[in-house]
């Protein structure tokens, strides 16, 4: 089997251990109409040969034919190797990668997503690593709380994500974490934006929009999977620079970009590998899942 890339109708891998996506829906839709043929793979099914004169991969236990693009859409789920896989692509001549194997851990690591943000200067809540600390009060003062947001290092779909009202129930969230050998970290709650974030898509250097997510009555998170109502938001420089600047310095070229506005202006939460667009095609009318095929096209060419 001919497992160079196919450049006469370029095929675009997805990587995602999700049955059905809302996603995978869409960019099949999309695909034809731009010269593109899309498969979605499974990161279980792959087996990796790692050798430095002739490596080789391996999808159920056939030969992998090379695609002309290869897209990792693990995000936050992404495994050590489901990292290996996106890596062998990078190392595999004529296949773009869109977002790097490191761009993709940074981004899935919410501490060292933190630290990159913050040595480029990009205002975000104030953030402290709990690991066990013999003074829980005291790191929830340098956060300003309670209230407090405790977040693990890794969450997708604002799972991992709890609000610490008080100390006793700050105190019984990290000692449940803790016995389950977890980090948390306690962030600041930025309480003029109770229960809504703004989402910003980055295609290439470019940012599609902005969406307010508005969370349920008697929630605090403002996802669209834990059913947040969802608006278009305005595009302002502001907004738009920082949501720029953070995909940037994490590395990624596709990316949604999570913001809160406080009394001083925007802070970054979150910025996501692998963003989901329902919602965001929903309150935008933006083509999400055709912009991020084309500039799939644009990077193969």
């Amino acid at each position: 089997m001919d497992t160079r890339p196919d450049t006469r109708t370029p095929t675009v891998a997805f990587l995602s251990g999700e049955a059905r996506p809302y996603s995978r829906k869409r960019f099949e839709a999309e695909a034809p109409d731009l010269g593109l043929r899309v498969s979605w793979l499974d990161p279980q099914h792959f087996d990796l040969l790692i050798d430095a004169e002739a490596p080789r991969t391996l999808y159920r236990a056939r030969p992998f034919p090379m695609p002309a693009a290869f897209v990792a859409r693990t995000g936050s789920d992404t495994t050590h190797f489901a990292r290996a896989i996106a890596r062998q692509m990078q190392s595999t001549p004529g296949v773009a990668v869109i977002n790097s194997d490191e761009a993709i851990m940074c981004a899935r690591d919410k501490l060292l997503a933190h630290q990159v943000l913050a040595e480029a200067g990009i205002p975000f809540p104030r953030t402290v690593l709990a690991r066990q600390p013999s003074d829980v009060s005291k790191m929830v003062k340098l956060v300003g709380g309670p209230p407090v947001i405790l977040k693990l290092l890794s969450g997708t779909h604002g799972k991992g994500v709890m609000l610490g009202r008080d100390l006793d129930e700050i105190q019984a969230s990290l000692d449940t974490v803790w016995a389950l050998n977890q980090t948390l970290l306690i962030q600041e709650y930025v309480r003029e934006c109770a229960g809504a974030d703004i989402r910003v898509l980055v295609v290439g250097g470019r940012c599609l929009g902005a969406m307010l997510r508005t969370a349920k009555l008697g929630q605090f998170r403002a996802n669209v999977h834990q059913g947040a109502a969802v608006s278009v938001y305005p595009l302002n420089d502001e907004l738009e620079w920082l949501s720029l600047r953070a995909a940037e310095v994490v590395g990624l070229e596709i990316a949604g970009v999570d913001l809160v506005q406080g009394a001083d202006g925007y802070r970054v939460i979150e910025v996501n590998s692998a963003p989901g667009f329902e919602g965001f095609e929903k309150a935008t009318g933006r083509n999400v899942a055709a912009e991020m095929l084309r500039y799939v096209r644009f990077r193969i060419s």
